[in-house]
């Protein structure tokens, strides 16, 4: 299950990030993104997600938000 199907309100927790060459997934590690991290869907609209993560706020765009696996 991929970042994209979590619901709205929902906590989860980071299971594994694909394609972790690319340099855009490269970045979400950098901003704390990684493997283990628990953070909770804020907001979806059509295009993006904002999650929170720690004391901080991400915005990922959906196709970002496909190479997020959750659990």
């Amino acid at each position: 299950m991929d970042l994209r199907s979590v619901d709205l309100g929902k906590e989860f927790t980071v299971k594994s990030l694909k394609e972790k060459d690319i340099p855009a997934v490269r970045k979400l590690t950098a901003m704390g993104l990684r493997e283990g991290k628990r953070a909770k869907v804020l907001l979806k609209n059509g295009r993006v997600i904002l999650i929170r993560l720690d004391n901080s706020r991400l915005i990922i765009d959906n196709n970002l938000a496909g190479y997020v696996e959750v659990a």
